[in-house]
C-alpha cells in the first residue's frame, strides 16, 4: 500500500508543479517531518487523517490514492484544477447573508485550487454550525451554478432578500421549496419559490489550507 501511496503523491505533486515536500507540507498543513517520513518509505501505516488532508488537497478520495495507479487514469478521466474566486460568505443557519464583494469577473478575495469544468463556479466562506460536522464553520464551499440539482444535494440558496444558505435540498410542493440541515438542532427552513432568487449546487467543501491569492 504504502509504495502506492508514495508513486500517486509524487506524481500529484508533479502534475501540480509542487517541487518539494517543504512545499507540499506549507500547502496541505501537514507538518514537514511527517511528510518525509512517509514519501521516505518510513511510515508503513500512515495514519487516515493525513491521507485524508493530502486526498482532499489534491482532490481525489483516499481509496483511489492507496489502491489506484493514478498516473494512468486516461487523459479525458484526469483531475483539470482551476482557480476559482472567493467571493463573499455564506451563513449556516437560517440568517444567511451575502457579501457580495464585487470584484472583476474571475477574481475574488483569494482563490481555492479545485478541479472544476464549471467556467462559473466560485468559493464561499462558511460561518455557523447548522451543517456540522458535513462543513465546518471557517471552511469554504465551491458553487457550481451551471450544474443541475437534485433532491438530497448541497445547494446554496439566495432569497429575494439577500439571505444566503447552503442547506441540503429535500423538495419542492405546491410552490414550496424544503430544506433541511445536517445538524439536527436546526429545524427545516420552508421558502416559497417566489422568494428564491436562485439555487446554486454545491459541488464541495475545501479546506483552509486550498486557498491561495
Amino acid at each position: 500500500m504504502i509504495d502506492n501511496v508514495i508513486r500517486n503523491l509524487k506524481y500529484l505533486m508533479s502534475e501540480k508543479g509542487i517541487l518539494n515536500v517543504t512545499e507540499l507540507a506549507r500547502l496541505t498543513k501537514i507538518h514537514q517531518p511527517t511528510l518525509h517520513r512517509l514519501l521516505a518509505g518510513d511510515v508503513k501505516d500512515p495514519k487516515y487523517i493525513n491521507l485524508k488532508q493530502l486526498a482532499d488537497y489534491f482532490g481525489v478520495v483516499v481509496s483511489d490514492l492507496v489502491e489506484k495507479d493514478l498516473s494512468s487514469i486516461p487523459t479525458n478521466h484526469k483531475i483539470h484544477f482551476n482557480s476559482v474566486p472567493i467571493v463573499g460568505n455564506a451563513q449556516l443557519g437560517d440568517g444567511g447573508f451575502w457579501t457580495g464583494m464585487e470584484y472583476p469577473v474571475g477574481t475574488g478575495d483569494g482563490f481555492i485550487y479545485w478541479p472544476t469544468t464549471d467556467k462559473d463556479a466560485y468559493a464561499l466562506k462558511c460561518k455557523g454550525d447548522s451543517m456540522m460536522p458535513r462543513i465546518k464553520n471557517g471552511e469554504y464551499v465551491v458553487v457550481e451554478p451551471n450544474h443541475r440539482y437534485i433532491p438530497g444535494d448541497e445547494v446554496l440558496v439566495v432569497t429575494a432578500d439577500s439571505k444566503v444558505m447552503v442547506k441540503t435540498y429535500l423538495y419542492t410542493r405546491g410552490g414550496v421549496a424544503t430544506f433541511i440541515s445536517i445538524n439536527e438542532e436546526h429545524p427545516p427552513i420552508k421558502i416559497n419559490e417566489s422568494d428564491i432568487d436562485r439555487i446554486h449546487y454545491v459541488a464541495g467543501i475545501a479546506k483552509e489550507s486550498l486557498r491561495f491569492d
